[in-house]
């Protein structure tokens, strides 16, 4: 096998596993894009449960 096979199957199995990863990975409270500096329209009750204004 050559050295350029090799590398290939080491990188396309490397990116599949992280492929795979994320799509069986669970998420617990979706996906949030941004930070939360305390600049938004939302706060948490004391609860602890965000609410928004």
């Amino acid at each position: 096998m050559s050295k350029s096979k090799k590398i290939f199957i080491g990188v396309f199995g490397f990116l599949l596993g992280m492929v795979v990863g994320f799509l069986i990975s669970p998420i617990k409270k979706g996906i949030e894009i941004g930070n939360n500096c305390g600049n938004s329209p939302n706060y948490y009750g004391r609860e602890g449960v965000c609410e928004t204004i």
